[in-house]
This record gives C-alpha cells, sequence and structure tokens, in this order.
C-alpha cells in the first residue's frame, strides 16, 4: 500500500470515528425544533446554492464535531 492510500484510509478511519461518536441528530433536532426554528431561519441566507447537506445538518454535524471530546493520541 502506497503511503497516500495510507494516509487516505487512515483519514477516512478518523471520520467514520468522528461520525460515529457525533449526536447530530440531537443537534439537528434541537435546531430544528420549535424554540429555535425561527431564529435557525433568520440566520440562513434567503438563497443557496445546491449541497450534499442542509445548511442546518452542517451546522449540526460541525457542533456535534466542535463538542464532541477529543479522539485518543493513539487515534491520530
Amino acid at each position: 500500500m502506497t503511503t497516500n492510500n495510507k494516509l487516505a484510509r487512515r483519514t477516512q478511519q478518523r471520520r467514520q470515528a468522528i461520525a460515529n461518536t457525533s449526536d447530530t441528530y440531537r443537534f439537528f433536532n434541537l435546531l430544528t425544533g420549535p424554540e429555535m426554528l425561527s431564529k435557525v431561519e433568520e440566520l440562513l441566507p434567503e438563497t443557496y446554492r445546491e449541497r450534499q447537506f442542509l445548511p442546518t445538518e452542517t451546522l449540526s454535524m460541525f457542533l456535534a464535531q466542535a463538542l464532541n471530546k477529543p479522539l485518543r493520541p493513539e487515534d491520530h
């Protein structure tokens, strides 16, 4: 396996580990719940380009990742 393949595989494994431990659904439900939905919609751009993830989904994934405890050093 080449160095680039090893690096890509390792990066993919790290991203998968983050995705597995992130509670993005909880953040998404919080952001789109009755208490916050109007404020979140107010802050979203009126028009945005076609994306794989909507802005609220992206924000919820970011929050889950940022607020999650860091991976162990041996996972890096």
